[in-house]
């Protein structure tokens, strides 16, 4: 009886599922507990983080500002391996246009308008680390796996749209006080400081193309005029209040160099020569900030606020070499007080307003414009200067103390010092005080952009350096690639394998056929 018992319930039971088996597969797997929709401010938020580019890491290496000593936790070698792969970023953005008119935002919305400065952020961070890539057909997932190349030339032309179409929506949201934006992380949700940032990273992409300005598709010139020639259409950042700078929060994030990481890389890394050195033979306060003394150099007598204390290795020296020199103290540290006492560190600046007056002084030497809203070239030259020395608290005149941090001692154990600093005499040095619209003038502007670009803006000292040669950046055994600063970034591997055909066409139709880091780009032609 147990057994009839038994498969009869089987029956029974086997009876009742078969119904369920006419359901699809999609059907089955569907879980009615997952969300199918997130809100647009949420990938907004994400797309924002991943804006982010930080200090401490290679790109720091690659501008030269500073070194690793210390080959267990890296190298000083320009090895460049792929460029930064940022579709999964733009996949978001798409998602985030889509999510706020699912919720009934109008065509024209906060989330779209910021979506134009995304494209073109993203789009042209790519492109300059790669050359051509691929954007029209990108993005597309399955209706397209395999997306062409656009030339730079093309993802430039179209980026300078999408800003120019960001900006005017951004006049029109905010006309209308149609500002319904949440999740941001910089600005907290004020499309008056997007708008500006739109239109100052308009102008660094202006500069980043000085080779092209006779391009009659382009008009750089043009461009760059219409924009600072019209501060009411184009809105434009009036002080570092303005910065575009993610804020560390301890403890969910913390600055890369903080108390918790001392004991790990406080001795691996020290300044370079070519940025200390700079800092040095303009007799620049900034060094007392960013900078450690030479310890050898104070225990031979040497007074630690004498520039003759700071010394930077040259990036070129064996890293075997300079390791046994930076533990001897022969070279600068990185500020310890400045940069490793805290937990949140300096904001990290990804858009600025020193950048943008020295890049307005720029266009002037180069005759783009005749002046800007500040005045000419020495007018934007020295208030990119004065803005610099701002954010490190250094006054216009007057003294400040600067603290070293005590042989052997550990953080927060600090010797103190006054140095007296008056920004007039710095600049009316020889060296320093703008010379006029000429090239010398020209080179003055690029390193004191050089200068407040430390430990900001990722890669922007290292594209400097590769778009004008200023200031001089040295190799040798350290820095590998046979002597060479390499020009580009190599495509991701996941191209080789998953777009072969548009990967060899792109290195055919650039570089001769090679994934070469050597080989120049459209943009520096």
């Amino acid at each position: 009886m147990k057994k009839l018992l038994y498969i009869g319930l089987s029956l029974a039971m086997f009876t009742t599922v078969l119904p369920g088996c006419k359901k699809s597969f999609e059907d089955l797997n569907n879980n009615e507990n997952k969300p199918k929709h997130v809100q647009a401010s949420l990938l907004f938020n994400g797309v924002l983080n991943d804006l982010y580019e930080g200090p401490a890491g290679e790109y720091e290496k690659y501008g030269q500002y500073f070194l690793q000593n210390y080959d267990y936790y890296g190298n000083n070698r320009y090895d460049f391996g792929a460029g930064a792969d940022f579709y999964p970023t733009l996949k978001n953005v798409s998602k985030m246009e889509e999510e706020a008119l699912a919720a009934g935002a109008p065509a024209v919305n906060p989330y779209s308008a910021m979506a134009s400065f995304f494209k073109a952020y993203f789009f042209t961070k790519m492109s300059l680390q790669m050359g051509d890539i691929p954007m029209k057909e990108a993005v597309l997932g399955i209706e397209n796996l395999n997306p062409a190349y656009d030339s730079q030339k093309e993802i430039m032309q179209q980026a300078f749209v999408w800003l120019e179409k960001a900006n005017t929506d951004l006049t029109a949201l905010i006309a209308a006080e149609n500002l319904p934006l949440s999740g941001d992380i910089y600005f907290n949700n004020d499309l008056r400081k997007w708008q500006k940032t739109v239109n100052a990273y308009r102008l660094r992409l202006l500069i980043n193309l000085s080779k092209k300005s006779g391009d009659a598709d382009l008009k750089i010139q043009q461009q760059f005029s219409d924009i600072v020639s019209n501060p009411v259409k184009y809105p434009l950042m009036e002080s570092s209040a303005d910065n575009l700078q993610y804020n560390y929060v301890y403890p969910t994030n913390n600055y890369p160099q903080n108390p918790g990481s001392f004991g790990f890389d406080a001795l691996r890394q020290n300044t370079s020569a070519t940025y200390v050195g700079l800092l040095t033979q303009l007799k620049d306060p900034r060094v007392f900030i960013t900078s450690d003394p030479a310890a050898a150099k104070v225990s031979a007598g040497t007074s630690p606020i004498s520039f003759d204390a700071f010394v930077g290795a040259d990036p070129g020296e064996d890293i075997g070499l300079m390791y046994i020199k930076a533990n001897s103290g022969q070279y600068s540290l990185i500020g310890r007080k400045y940069f490793y006492d805290s937990y949140t560190g300096e904001p990290s600046i990804q858009v600025g307003f020193p950048e943008m007056c020295f890049n307005i002084a720029e266009a002037i030497n180069r005759g783009w414009i005749a002046k800007g809203k500040l005045g000419d070239a020495e007018a934007n030259y020295r208030m990119g200067i004065m803005a610099s020395f701002a954010s490190y608290k250094i006054p216009v005149k007057g003294s400040m103390a600067v603290y070293f941090l005590k042989p052997g001692a550990s953080l927060g154990t600090y010797n103190t010092y006054t140095v007296d600093v008056d920004l007039d005499n710095y600049y009316n040095q020889s060296a320093v005080k703008y010379i006029g619209n000429t090239p010398n003038g020209l080179t003055q502007i690029l390193k004191q952009k050089y200068l407040a670009l430390f430990r900001h803006s990722g890669l922007e000292g290292f594209y400097q350096f590769r778009r004008t040669g200023v200031p001089s950046f040295t190799t040798g055994p350290g820095t590998g690639n046979s002597g060479r600063i390499p020009l580009r970034f190599k495509y991701p591997s996941s191209e080789i394998s998953a777009n072969t055909d548009h990967y060899n066409e792109a290195l055919k139709k650039q570089f001769g056929g090679n994934d070469d880091i050597n080989a120049k780009m459209w943009i520096i032609e």
